[in-house]
Order: C-alpha cells, then sequence, then structure tokens
C-alpha cells in the first residue's frame, strides 16, 4: 500500500486525508460490512453522497477497504482492524529510520521521554524484549 503521511496540528500523523480518516473511522466502529448510504448519515451535513461513494472507492483502490456488490450498492469493509492500521504506518515510518538512523533516532526518543512515566515504560518495554530474546 503506498502512503502518503499528512502530519496533523497536535502531532498526529495519517496515511489518510481528512475525509478519508473520518470515513475509516466510521468503517472500523460500524464493524463489518458497510454502505456508503449506511456512513452517510455521520457525514449528511457536509457531504454530498456522491463525494462519500467516491472517496469509498478511492480507499478501495488504495487497497485501505475491501468492495463488494450487495444488490443495487456497494458494501465496504476495513482491510486491517484500527490498531493494526496504526501498527503498520509506525512501523512504516520507524523501520526505514532505525535501519539507516540508529542511534540519532534512539536518542531524539530517549530526549522526548521528559517524564517518569514515559521513561518507566522505555524501560519495562527494554526489560521485555530482553526476555523474550532470552527465550527465544
Amino acid at each position: 500500500m503506498k502512503r502518503l503521511l499528512r502530519f496533523g496540528a497536535r502531532g498526529s500523523v495519517s496515511a489518510l486525508g481528512p475525509l478519508e480518516s473520518e470515513i475509516m473511522d466510521a468503517l472500523w466502529l460500524r464493524g463489518g460490512w458497510s454502505s456508503a448510504p449506511e456512513i452517510m448519515p455521520r457525514f449528511a451535513s457536509r457531504c454530498a453522497y456522491s463525494t462519500i461513494k467516491t472517496v469509498l472507492n478511492n480507499l478501495s483502490v488504495k487497497g485501505h477497504v475491501r468492495k463488494r456488490a450487495a444488490g443495487h450498492v456497494n458494501e465496504f469493509s476495513a482491510v486491517l482492524t484500527r490498531e493494526a492500521f496504526e501498527e503498520r504506518l509506525v512501523a512504516d515510518v520507524v523501520k526505514p529510520l532505525v535501519t539507516h538512523y540508529r542511534n540519532p533516532l534512539l536518542a531524539h526518543i530517549v530526549h522526548q521521554l521528559d517524564d517518569e512515566d514515559g521513561i518507566a515504560e522505555l524501560e519495562r518495554l527494554l526489560r521485555e524484549r530482553r526476555g523474550a530474546s532470552r527465550r527465544g
């Protein structure tokens, strides 16, 4: 899947545009298969039905949703759960950084941990990783 990262004002990162993100949220919230008419009420006050259909089709072409015919409408379902999508997004960003810029990346992460909870979480994850390495 080709992704174009977008950085939001509050530090959020997305591989989707704002409307694509909202439509994916609607699909994840509903779970399973949904048609444009089923998710349209969430957008009715600000988007045309044809816009929702077009974005759903675009998400299908990009590989983010599956599409199937269901009578006179198409139904769509997210390919990945929200959690799996977010994990893949983070992996797509971090993997090349770890591969090519490991030390600066690690230093940056450590410097960003400016509270004891963040440091404790990093230490917990490191202990967990070391334990898994010894067992495996």
